[in-house]
């Protein structure tokens, strides 16, 4: 789906406003609407937030969600560290799968929630890691799905909004050096 932007810079950090408040709830609702059709029929879906960058989105997707199935949802999130305090990837380390199969319903369906998907490298860890001990049916959904350095071939199955190049996004969970993350809208960073 396409919302459109606007960029505006608001405050003295230099950080432009991609998508306000309004238009990301929006795209959040829509989105748990063909998440809520695609697994209408099956009894227990699980989602695994990826934190701390999900935590804004995935509380609201999941709020979205139990309007339309109260009770059908399993939650788990899993920790995850690709970034730290650095522009690259440091690699990707997870941490709670010890936990994650005694905490969801196996064979149900998995739907894996990011913040954004950059290199793709955090979801396809995790996706490769559900698929051998919970679920052969995973999904993902991101906030964001910037395609500027994907480096896998990778896809999240759904995702609110797209970026073609490589600005360095804050907001709705999203950091610079773990700051910015509880801004309620997406915007970038000026001077990066």
């Amino acid at each position: 789906m396409e919302y459109e932007n606007n960029p505006e810079i608001v405050d003295d950090h230099n950080i432009k406003i991609l998508w306000d408040k309004d238009t990301v709830e929006k795209a959040i609702i829509d989105i748990s609407d063909s998440i809520t059709k695609k697994f209408k029929d099956f009894q227990s879906i699980n989602i695994v937030p990826i934190m701390t960058g999900s935590i804004l989105f995935a509380t609201k997707l999941l709020t979205e969600l139990e309007k339309y199935r109260p009770g059908a949802y399993k939650i788990f999130p899993l920790t995850a560290k690709t970034y730290g305090n650095k522009m690259e990837s440091q690699g990707t380390t997870i941490y709670g799968y010890g936990l994650i199969s005694d905490s969801l319903d196996n064979g149900s369906p998995t739907i894996i929630v990011d913040d954004l998907m950059d290199t793709g490298e955090t979801l396809k860890t995790v996706i490769e890691n559900i698929y051998q001990t919970v679920s052969k049916d995973v999904y993902s959904v991101v906030l964001l799905d910037k395609l500027g350095r994907r480096n896998n071939i990778i896809q999240p199955d759904f995702s609110c909004f797209e970026l073609y190049d490589d600005k360095w996004v804050v907001g709705y969970g999203m950091d610079y050096q773990g700051k910015f993350r509880g801004l309620e809208y997406i915007g970038y960073l000026e001077f990066i």
